[in-house]
């Protein structure tokens, strides 16, 4: 009989077993961080992606990789101790950076510029350094605030008050209330138009509330975005002074009575400037032409005395005459 002389397979299991387990607390030991929660970004902005990783003293940037992604897209990638862009998606070109300074701290959080509506969704990162490696995902929302409404209040000729309120250049779509009198919901009662730009995805809101047979009423319009826990609350006063429906005055109305009363204050100006400068034309022109008339009738005078004169000289040298030939 021959005697079986190889290794036995509890020895190789044992070992496979101590190099598992060896793994394992390798990998224990690094663990990256990311947020648990999802992050929210502001439209246009820039924004961190947070992401941190165990080092240690003899931490080296070339021979660890750091790689961003989004899905299967890759967001940023970075290894050999460069950025390596060609491997960056066109979509995220010169708007993305990593904090390199912090790197030997454990920090391999991506920094994001000019947030756009499209860069949602789920980020990953990962890290492989002499430690381990390790990859971890979280969330990514973009939003936008909603800019200060606008609120116009019109007289309809049917004797009804329409108040329409607009904003534009926010997201998501926002919650809208209206209430009378702060207690009863009207909401059901208005028209809201929701147009998204095709561009940007941002929304403009136009919401109208018609309203008949009101006469002092109090109206509170309220606008929520929740995404960023922005409340926006208007509080509108209508007012009737002849018991029929009265609505605030048309902002437009002040301006444009204003408008047109300066313009005939200036016409009026005008019309006077220009009849001041015809009289005072006239009143030279007049003093022209008498002082020329004066100066013409003294030279013509004159000039009848000097020839009477001349006549007489002349009738007396005859006479003079006359007594010698006689």
């Amino acid at each position: 009989m021959s005697a079986h002389t190889g290794t036995p397979s509890w020895v190789c299991c044992g070992v496979h077993f101590l190099l598992l387990l060896a793994q394992m607390s390798c990998n224990m030991e690094f663990e990256i961080s990311v947020p648990a929660r999802v992050q929210m970004g502001m439209y246009g902005e820039s924004v961190v992606l947070p992401c941190t990783f165990p080092v240690s003293s003899s931490w080296d940037a070339g021979s660890s990789v750091i790689t961003w992604q989004r899905q299967l897209e890759v967001v940023h990638s970075f290894f050999y101790g460069l950025d390596q862009p060609q491997y960056q998606s066109q979509r995220y070109a010169n708007r993305t950076s990593l904090f390199y300074q912090e790197m030997k701290n454990g920090n391999a959080s991506l920094r994001l510029d000019r947030t756009t509506l499209e860069d949602a969704g789920e980020y990953t990162c990962s890290i492989s350094t002499q430690l381990g490696s390790q990859r971890k995902s979280f969330g990514l929302k973009v939003a936008a605030f909603y800019p200060e409404p606008h609120v116009h209040i019109i007289m309809l000729n049917d004797g009804h008050v329409e108040v329409v309120v607009t904003s534009e250049g926010g997201y998501p779509s926002p919650s809208l209330q209206w209430l009378m009198g702060n207690e009863s919901d009207i909401t059901n009662d208005t028209l809201t138009q929701l147009r998204q730009d095709e561009h940007t995805r941002l929304y403009s809101v136009n919401s109208k509330l018609n309203l008949s047979g009101t006469v002092n009423s109090s109206i509170t319009f309220i606008m929520k975005n929740p995404d960023l826990g922005q409340e926006i609350r208007r509080n509108i006063e209508l007012f009737s002074e002849n018991g029929g429906h009265e609505h605030e005055q048309n902002t437009a109305t002040p301006f444009l009575l204003g408008l047109a009363t300066g313009m005939l204050f200036i016409l009026i100006v005008l019309i006077v400037i220009i009849f001041m400068c015809k009289m005072s034309f006239k009143k030279r022109s007049s003093r022209r032409g008498v002082g020329s008339e004066i100066q013409h009738s003294e030279s013509r005078p004159c000039s009848d005395h000097q020839l009477q004169r001349s006549t007489c000289l002349s009738e007396e040298r005859e006479h003079i005459a006359e007594p010698h030939s006689r």
